[in-house]
């Protein structure tokens, strides 16, 4: 064998050298004996911050707190327990130069040299190690004491489905120790059912399996607790991931809902109260937004009665806006009063016009008031709507009446005191001697005409109160009806012959027909229309009759006088009402027989209308039940 020449020798030992101290662990060789160090290479003199002289001049003692000299026992049967086996690795402390312990895991080996035993130390720095070691540690009593400290039941298992750990609170629900609960499946340890259908519910560990995110359980779910109680909860389950993103098993957090079920009822309970409620109010309870098209967010069931919209077409706009059902011409004003309102802080209450989903108009009353979130601002505005047309027919109905009272008033008091005039002007002239017998028995037609007629007005202002009041009493008889008729025609002939018109009863009907019903009611019902049809004709013809059909009896009055406006003919069964026509002004009266005519023909079970045209003519017909 060629031998190596020195250069080469030389050049190989510092290239071992050079490898030795950058090795990355601290090599050292120490004297069994003695302790001392007898070389180090440089990754050692790094660690420990000293020089290679300064370590080469200690021992081992100087370094390792755990052993104190060379004539320490431990030290001894340390060494003599390594050297049997030949090698061995313990985890120890080294002393830094400025006094700081670095934690290392030294491997001491012994080796035969040329027939002469060598041991050699190598001390890798494992701080690092330590560190993470203690993290986990500290990570894992963090993880016990929150897994026992914290207030809902926490079960974790492994990848098969095996309990881990079980803190104190899943023990108190589940009925099983940790001690007992670790290793068993989590089926079995944690059984639930659906509520109503009685059913095992699958359990959320196998779905965190499956899907790999956190699960929860469906509402309305039992633990069947190991003791036999039935316990409601609600829970979670989430994965747990190594640093790989492996999923390594699953922690399963659940609560006992007792409590909260108990209140979810009478919450569930209260609300049911309210809605039915709401449901019964005759309107719509309402929240909305405070914007000019009042944006709904919740209306209630009464919606549909007072708009004709569903709930669900009028929350969120779906089909249309709240805002858009209001009259245009109302609005603007509602928007102002309600700002005026919010404003001061106070409710506020507003009636306006709406249309509903059928195009028909209606009175709306609201009263709401804003409900303001933490910071002041108006959130929403809550309220109720209800329907007020009745009671704005019935004002309007009472301010016409105020109308018609006060036109009353005004005709009553010039048609009593022209002929009141009229009687005591005349009794006056009666008493004088120097008048004739003829002129005498005029004054005294005169008289009894003017008293007439205010009995008449009066007879009429107390029947109409007797038919408003329901003191009007009936007494109906059989009676025929031909009888009637004729004796209205004997009775009106003269008045009509009079005024130069001609008065025909006309009835296809047997002059045998009868008819139950009140006669003197009838009697003042024809006697009413044929004195309107008398006073308002001037030329022409009057006609009146009857026909029998096959449930009721048809009556007509038709004249051929100045005729009724359309917009008259809806007015003149009012009370007090006259008509403005020059025509029929000239006319005396006090606005009364046709609304005695409606009252009394409404009270025998009849109906009255009328078909007229201005200028030609009108035709008055009622009907009366057979019997």
């Amino acid at each position: 064998m060629k031998e190596k020449s020195p250069d080469k020798e030389l050049q190989q030992a510092k290239l071992d050298r050079f490898c030795i101290d950058h090795a990355g662990v601290g090599i050292y060789q120490i004297s069994e004996e003695s302790g001392k160090i007898l070389s180090v290479n440089r990754q050692a003199c790094i660690d420990l911050g000293y020089s290679r002289e300064e370590l080469l001049s200690m021992t081992v003692f100087d370094l390792d707190p755990n052993f104190l000299n060379a004539g320490d026992k431990k030290w001894h049967q340390h060494r003599q327990k390594i050297r049997k086996k030949g090698t061995g690795t313990i985890e120890t402390f080294h002393k830094r130069k400025d006094g700081s312990l670095m934690p290392v895991e030294v491997t001491i080996t012994y080796l035969d040299f040329d027939g002469m035993p060598l041991s050699f130390s190598f001390a890798r720095d494992i701080t690092r190690r330590k560190t993470t070691e203690k993290a986990l540690k500290e990570s894992e009593e963090l993880f016990r004491t929150t897994l026992y400290s914290i207030g809902d039941g926490v079960i974790t298992c492994d990848t098969e489905g095996k309990v881990r750990n079980i803190n104190k609170v899943a023990e108190e629900l589940t009925g099983w120790q940790e001690e007992e609960a670790k290793g068993q499946p989590m089926d079995k340890v944690f059984r639930i059912i659906n509520e109503y259908s009685r059913k095992p519910v699958i359990s959320p560990v196998n779905k965190v399996f499956a899907e790999g995110k956190i699960v929860g359980l469906a509402n309305h779910t039992l633990l069947l607790s190991r003791d036999g109680r039935e316990i409601p909860i609600a829970d979670s389950g989430a994965p747990i991931f190594s640093e790989e993103g492996k999923i390594t098993g699953v922690v399963l957090v659940f609560r006992d809902q007792t409590e909260e079920r108990r209140y979810q009822m009478e919450l569930e309970k209260s609300r049911n109260y309210l809605s039915t409620l709401m449901n019964n109010l005759p309107g719509m309870a309402f929240r909305c937004k405070n914007t000019p098209t009042w944006d709904m967010e919740f209306v209630s069931s009464g919606s549909e009665e007072l708009t004709g919209y569903k709930p669900g077409e009028i929350i969120n706009n779906q089909h249309i806006a709240y805002g858009n059902l209001i009259h245009p011409e109302d609005q603007e004003r509602v928007w102002r009063n309600v700002q005026k309102a919010i404003n001061k802080r106070s409710s506020y209450q507003v009636e306006y016009r709406i249309f509903t989903k059928y195009g028909t108009g209606k009175w709306v009353w609201e009263q709401g008031e804003a409900v303001r979130s933490d910071n002041g601002e108006v959130d929403v505005i809550e309220g109720f709507i209800t329907d007020i047309s009745e009671r704005k027919k019935f004002e309007e109905k009472l301010e016409e009446n105020d109308r018609l009272k006060t036109a009353f008033l005004q005709n009553v008091s010039h048609e009593i005191r022209t002929p009141l005039n009229a009687i005591l002007g005349f009794t006056e002239l009666i008493r004088q001697r120097d008048i004739t017998e003829a002129e005498r028995n005029d004054y005294i037609e005169i008289v009894q005409t003017g008293g007439q007629k205010l009995l008449n007005i009066l007879n009429n202002v107390l029947e109409l109160s007797r038919i408003e009041t329901g003191d009007l009493k009936m007494t109906p008889s059989i009676f025929q009806v031909n009888k009637l008729c004729n004796e209205m025609l004997a009775m009106f002939t003269p008045q009509t012959e009079k005024k130069g018109l001609t008065l025909k009863f006309i009835s296809d009907e047997p002059p045998s027909t009868t008819i139950f019903t009140d006669y003197t009611k009838l009697d003042q019902i024809l006697t009413n229309l044929l004195n309107n049809a008398i006073k308002y004709t001037e030329k022409g013809k009057i006609e009146f009759g009857y026909s029998r059909r096959e449930k009721d009896f048809l009556f007509f009055v038709k004249d051929t006088g100045i005729g009724i406006t359309k917009e008259q003919q809806a007015k003149v069964f009012d009370r007090f009402y006259r008509s403005d026509d020059p025509k029929a002004i000239t006319h005396d009266g006090v606005g009364l027989g046709l609304s005695i005519c409606l009252g009394l023909i409404n009270k025998l079970g009849g109906k009255i209308w009328l078909e007229s045209e201005p200028g030609k003519g009108t035709d008055f017909y009622f009907s009366l039940p057979i019997h």
